[in-house]
């Protein structure tokens, strides 16, 4: 049963998962799964994500700005360059500095607003498909 609408979905794509927050964390996975993505992950810092890139490549990354051991900054850099699509997400969020470096990337507020953290999903994933 969806929490969000009560329709199923089917997979949309994968969705890596960067949050440091452990109930955080869990409740971007409900929310993520169900919208109909696959998710990989959640990872709480840096080096557990960038491991996990040797084995998956996700479509969309849904990143919080501050992970456990760092900016999450190198990781998204690199995430770009491998074409998947990128939604930032945190109570610190500078959007001005983040589309500078990140012109196409999303952009949410914590807390999480789920009508506002979906679309910012679809548009990552046309972004990342581009």
């Amino acid at each position: 049963m969806s929490l969000t609408s009560g329709e199923t979905t089917t997979t949309r794509g994968r969705v890596m998962i960067c949050e440091d927050e452990v109930i955080v964390a869990m409740d971007l996975q409900m929310l993520v799964e169900d919208f109909g993505y696959e998710v990989i992950g959640p990872f709480p810092g840096l080096r557990e994500a960038f491991a996990a890139l040797g084995d998956q490549r996700p479509d969309i990354a849904l990143l919080d700005v501050r992970l456990k051991d760092g900016e999450v900054f190198p990781l998204a850099d690199r995430l770009r360059d491998m074409g998947v699509g990128l939604v930032f997400q945190s109570g610190h969020v500078y959007d001005d500095e983040i589309h500078a470096k990140y012109p196409h990337a999303g952009c949410c507020l914590k807390p999480i607003n789920p009508a506002g953290l979906r679309t910012a999903l679809q548009t990552a994933e046309t972004v990342g498909a581009a």
